[in-house]
């Protein structure tokens, strides 16, 4: 966490939820598609494809991972992403779902007058500790409700 006079900003382990899925069942399937081919018994199969799990989990981790930062003022919360910058008006947040994940967590962050929530996933696989604890009581300090789900 750093801070100067106006901003305070976190720092927060994310990832891009569709690359993640493509990688994690895309290597699932072709590992499957290969191993139907292979000359051994359907136990032997299904077993290599059991231990490969743990694999197919680190390498999406590894190659959709996101850092993120968080930057708070009096007026607003701004998301630095690669690629993308969202910036939210904090009188216009309703509240934040934290929906608790083993791997992370998944933030919905719902405004008000907006159907869609802003949808940022917290990865904490393969990673060291991040500010989201300190973020997140940053969040019920500027007021807004948080809802475990």
């Amino acid at each position: 966490m750093s801070s100067n006079t106006d901003t305070t900003s976190y720092h927060i382990h994310s990832l891009h939820r569709g690359k993640f899925i493509w990688i994690l069942l895309g290597s699932l399937f072709v590992l499957g598609y290969l191993l139907s081919y292979a000359d051994i018994r359907e136990i032997v199969k299904i077993i290599i494809l059991l231990f490969s799990i743990p694999a197919a989990l680190f390498a999406g981790a590894k190659f959709s991972y996101q850092a993120s930062t968080w930057h708070f003022n009096d007026q607003t919360i701004r998301i630095q992403k690669p690629g993308k910058d969202i910036e939210i008006p904090i009188a216009d947040i309703a509240y934040i779902k934290n929906h608790m994940r083993s791997g992370g967590n998944l933030l919905g962050i719902y405004r008000e007058k907006k159907s869609t929530p802003i949808r940022i996933w917290r990865n904490k696989l393969f990673v060291a500790q991040d500010d989201f604890d300190a973020m997140l009581q940053q969040l019920k300090a500027l007021g807004i409700e948080i809802i475990m789900a």
